[in-house]
C-alpha cells in the first residue's frame, strides 16, 4: 500500500514544453518568434540549465540563470532583443501564468490529501522553486519540497530521494514518485526502491489522474 507519493515538478506538475508556457506569454506580448526552430533552439538552453542548475540557489542566482536559460532559447526562435524580452519573462518569475499547471494538478493532489497521504517535491531544479510552488497555488499540498540546488544533488543520484525519505520519515517500499523522465525519475527512484510512475501530463491516457489509480 502506498502511504507516500513523491513528485517531480517540471513537466510533471508544471507544464515545461516552451510551447505551453512561452508561446502563450510570447503572443500575448505580441512577440513574434519562429516556432519551426523550436527543436533547434530549445536543447542548448535546457543544457545550460541542467548544467549550471545546482549553483543557483539564492533567489539573484535562480533569476539570473532563467535569464540566460530564456534568452538562449529566444536568440535561438529568432526573437527580435531577445535580452530585452528576457529580462521581462525574469520579471514575470511571480507571475502564475509562466508556470502553467499540468490538468488535474489540483484534483490530484487534493484527492491524494483526502486518502491521508504524505505528499513530497523531489524536483531538479534551482532555489526558485519552493517559491514557485507557492505563486501557483501547491506549495501547501506538500510535508516537504526537496529542491537539487538546496541538496546538492540532482536526480537520479540516490542522495536526493534519501533526503526526501528522511525528511518525511517514508519507507521506499511504500513510497511512489511521480515523474516525467525514465531515467532521472524512474531510474532513480527505482535504484532506492522506490516505485516510479511516469506521466505524461498532456496525454489523456497517461496523464495525473493515473497517479489515483496506483497510489
Amino acid at each position: 500500500m502506498t502511504e507516500t507519493v513523491f513528485f517531480d515538478v517540471g513537466g510533471t506538475l508544471i507544464l515545461a514544453h516552451p510551447l505551453h508556457w512561452l508561446k502563450p506569454i510570447l503572443d500575448r506580448w505580441g512577440v513574434a518568434a519562429d516556432w519551426s526552430r523550436l527543436a533547434e533552439a530549445a536543447p542548448p538552453a535546457f543544457d545550460f540549465y541542467n548544467a549550471h542548475h545546482l549553483q543557483a540557489r539564492s533567489l539573484e542566482e535562480a533569476l539570473e540563470l532563467w535569464r540566460t536559460t530564456d534568452r538562449t532559447i529566444l536568440e535561438g526562435l529568432g526573437v527580435e532583443n531577445a535580452d530585452e524580452v528576457a529580462d521581462r519573462l525574469v520579471a514575470a518569475w511571480d507571475d502564475p501564468a509562466t508556470w502553467p499547471l499540468a490538468p488535474h494538478a489540483h484534483e490530484v493532489l487534493d484527492e491524494l490529501k483526502t486518502r491521508g497521504k504524505k505528499l513530497a517535491v523531489v524536483s531538479n531544479w534551482d532555489g526558485l522553486l519552493p517559491r514557485v510552488l507557492e505563486v501557483v497555488g501547491l506549495a501547501p499540498y506538500f510535508d516537504t519540497v526537496v529542491v537539487s540546488a538546496l541538496v546538492g544533488a540532482a536526480k537520479p543520484d540516490a542522495r536526493i530521494f534519501n533526503e526526501a525519505l528522511a525528511r518525511i520519515g517514508a519507507d521506499p517500499k511504500t513510497t511512489l514518485h511521480v515523474g516525467d523522465s525514465p531515467e532521472a525519475d524512474a531510474g532513480g527512484a527505482a535504484a532506492v526502491g522506490i516505485t516510479p510512475l511516469l506521466v505524461d501530463p498532456v496525454d489523456p491516457q497517461r496523464d495525473l489522474r493515473r497517479v489515483l489509480e496506483v497510489a
